[in-house]
């Protein structure tokens, strides 16, 4: 597929497409070869393990470093509420309706008056005693996200999800054809003396 970039000089697709096809025989012969030494040895489970760091004891998460860097940005722009997908599935609710409008106590945007939970056992209300939030949430650390808003529906948050969605395809499609940029002239220069 990256090659058929190149399909305007026909030298350089040939070349790009020969390179593919080397690229598709070396991911052939390596899962041809390490499958099997997985499947008798187990030496990917080994070796994962030998990586692990000693504080992560079995059954516990592990937060890589790319999420650490990435989440707090992410989190300043959009929260997925994960607590609708699970009362929907366990059938506490029937659609996500159930959550909205959003309130957030007194007109304040943060955790506190919008996403703290409710204790039905000691009587407490929502609109009165806490918040409700629709899909997107707030957190504790880094308050509520830039496509929060107090009074949303259902159909804001989905717009605002969208919003999102086409942005981050965008960023996406920016960097790929970055690198594919760089590593063009970074390579071109070399690739044409070997070849």
């Amino acid at each position: 597929i990256v090659s058929m970039g190149q399909m305007g000089d026909g030298a350089q697709l040939e070349r790009a497409f020969a390179g593919a096809t080397v690229h598709d025989l070396f991911n052939l012969l390596s899962v041809a070869i390490l499958f099997p030494l997985e499947v008798i040895s187990h030496y990917l489970y080994h070796l994962t393990n030998a990586m692990l760091p000693d504080s992560v004891g079995d059954g516990e998460k592990w937060e890589g470093p790319i999420k650490k860097i990435v989440s707090p940005f992410a989190g300043r722009v959009l929260k997925a509420n994960k607590d609708v997908i699970k009362d929907i599935a366990t059938g506490k609710v029937e659609s996500c309706d159930a959550y909205y409008p959003v309130l957030c106590l007194d007109g304040i945007e943060d955790y506190k008056h919008c996403a703290s939970k409710c204790d039905k056992d000691a009587g407490e209300e929502v609109g009165v005693d806490c918040g409700r939030v629709g899909l997107i949430t707030c957190d504790k650390n880094t308050g509520c996200p830039a496509f929060f808003q107090n009074g949303a529906n259902l159909h804001d948050d989905s717009i605002s999800g969208g919003v999102c969605l086409v942005l981050s395809l965008f960023l996406l499609i920016v960097c790929l054809m970055g690198l594919v940029n760089v590593l063009q002239r970074g390579l071109a220069g070399m690739s044409t003396r070997i070849i």
